[in-house]
């Protein structure tokens, strides 16, 4: 067997071991939990725990596919209220949502 035959066999088995079944079946339910919380927390108060001891609230309207944009409505600041914003999830170090709704 030459160096690229070994590869490409290394390369295939690599990829059916991470296409099984079982592997892709849990990945979807994954996915699907976590994609009905994002859906259950929207238009839900939220209260934002920022670094620097910071504390902001707002009514969690979304966040964009990779989940690194977080849209807001209304959010309350230190230095006044802002209609619209987007916080980055960098920033955030947790959030607290009361009464999520995942049975959709």
């Amino acid at each position: 067997m030459t160096e690229q035959e070994k590869t490409n066999s290394d390369i295939n088995t690599t990829d059916l071991a991470f296409a099984s079944p079982e592997k892709q079946k849990a990945r979807a339910f994954l996915r699907e939990r976590f994609l009905r919380v994002i859906n259950g927390i929207i238009d839900k108060p939220a209260e934002f725990h920022l670094h620097e001891n910071t504390n902001v609230s707002g009514e969690f309207k979304g966040c964009d596919i990779e989940c690194s944009k977080i849209f807001v409505k209304n959010l309350e600041t230190p230095m006044g209220t802002i209609p619209d914003a987007i916080l980055r999830s960098d920033d955030i170090l947790y959030l607290d949502i009361d009464n999520i709704n995942i049975d959709q």
